[in-house]
């Protein structure tokens, strides 16, 4: 690093120096430096929390907001990072992650000696989104003189997997004066190259997911005594049980999940997106407010065993895109098949050809 002399038009090298070296700490120092002036780590934040004790005892370094209305959780470390400073964030962060918007109003509150609705406005007005996204999100800032080799691997590697964490230096110079000169520098992602990046992590995501897995769900739908593929299509739900072998696998299926629904022996009948978690039927409602099981339903004995959370018919809502009568099953000579109730489907030439024909 250089510092130039403009009467002299020439450039004098500044001395790297360590802040031990020179007297400063990281909690009474450079710490104070980034509360300050919190845009040396690149972007504008809103600091609402110093040495935040979690339950653990811990100390966080820094609690901040970032314009998108994430929790930012900053840890800075003097000279060098240490090998594990990314997994004591990490631990920070998935604490930070619960905090409801009251307890942040709190927090910043606090730190402030605002009153929590001052601080909830100050926040509001900061933010860039709506109040509703505070804290969907969580980042991670780590910042020192030096990173170990082991945190920029960790580090790389986490970010691969999607977690917003960076790495940035704070270099100290001595010119010829003493007079002490800081050099902030993102070095992960870097600044000149950062939606590319970040493009490229997420499409390296995505491609990691369609080579391993589809992204939709098999499920096995059926005619008997407890459920019927009418039934299914009529009051737009699946269901499964009469033991917990089978129940419990439509836990596996989430809110938003997409399904190819199957019957044995006949081929693919339905399309949908799971609407509901997994239910006991006895608490199913349909769209009328009526329970399912007082609806006029076409399988012989779905209550059966209704009041005994273990042998009860489980329920979830599903609303369906594209479907077909048993008749108009799809299937072809090797289609995927598979006798558990719920699975990923995996199976690309499946997936493609149930794609064309439910379009």
């Amino acid at each position: 690093m250089f510092k130039v002399d403009l009467e002299r038009n020439e450039l004098v090298a500044l001395e790297p120096t360590d802040y031990s070296a020179i007297g400063l700490k990281e909690r009474f120092n450079i710490q104070e430096w980034v509360v300050k002036t919190p845009w040396i780590l690149g972007e504008e934040l809103l600091v609402i929390g110093k040495e935040v004790i979690l339950p653990s005892g811990k100390r966080l370094d820094l609690l901040c907001i970032d314009k998108g209305a994430a929790l930012v959780i900053i840890e800075l470390k003097r000279d060098d990072s240490g090998s594990s400073v990314e997994w004591q964030a990490i631990k920070y962060a998935s604490y930070c992650s619960n905090f409801l918007p009251e307890e942040i109003f709190n927090q910043y509150a606090s730190y402030t000696g605002k009153t929590p609705d001052e601080a909830a406005k100050s926040v509001e007005e900061f933010i860039d989104s709506d109040i509703e996204a505070l804290n969907k999100s969580q980042r991670i800032i780590l910042a020192s003189k030096e990173f170990n080799s082991e945190v920029i691997s960790a580090v790389l590697w986490l970010r691969e997997f999607g977690l917003d964490i960076q790495c940035t230096r704070l270099a100290p110079y001595l010119d010829k004066d003493n007079e002490l000169f800081i050099k902030p520098e993102t070095i992960i992602p870097l600044p000149e190259a950062k939606d590319y990046i970040e493009k490229k992590e997420v499409k390296n995501r995505k491609t990691a997911i369609s080579k391993g897995w589809t992204g939709y769900w098999f499920v096995n739908v059926g005619e008997g005594k407890h459920r019927t593929w009418e039934d299914n299509l009529r009051f737009g739900y699946i269901s499964a049980g009469q033991g917990l072998i089978y129940s419990k696998a439509l836990k596996r299926l989430s809110v938003g999940d997409k399904i190819f629904a199957y019957m044995k022996g006949v081929g693919y009948v339905g399309f949908g997106e799971v609407q509901s978690e997994s239910m006991m039927i006895k608490d199913f409602i349909v769209e009328n407010s009526k329970p399912l099981l007082e609806c006029d339903l076409k399988s012989e004995s779905p209550d059966e065993n209704s009041n005994n959370e273990l042998l009860s018919e489980y329920a979830i809502k599903i609303d369906w895109i594209k479907t077909f009568s048993v008749s108009e099953a799809k299937t072809f000579s090797g289609i995927f098949a598979n006798q558990n109730v719920v699975c990923k489907l995996r199976h690309e030439s499946t997936l493609n050809f149930l794609l064309k024909e439910f379009k």
